[in-house]
């Protein structure tokens, strides 16, 4: 567990971008975009992402890819 102090003012909102871009990365990655993925303005000085607004069709398409892959995990574990 990270026992870091949370980022402050500046860097957490850089945080948060960051984070935004690697999580916008690594779904681009499997083919999903959301349009609205940001960086949001940190609260209680942590950074935070803010996932917008995604059609329901997509998050659909989203909770099935990861159900699965979660079958798929518990497939090579058995």
């Amino acid at each position: 567990m990270n026992q870091e102090k949370p980022p402050s003012g500046d860097s957490a909102l850089t945080q948060g971008q960051q984070a935004a871009e690697e999580l916008a990365s690594a779904l681009a990655t499997v083919g999903f975009v959301f349009p609205s993925l940001r960086g949001g303005y940190p609260v209680l000085e942590r950074g935070r992402v803010e996932l917008g607004g995604i059609s329901a069709s997509e998050v659909f398409r989203l909770a099935a890819w990861i159900r699965e892959r979660k079958e798929m995990q518990r497939g090579r574990t058995r």
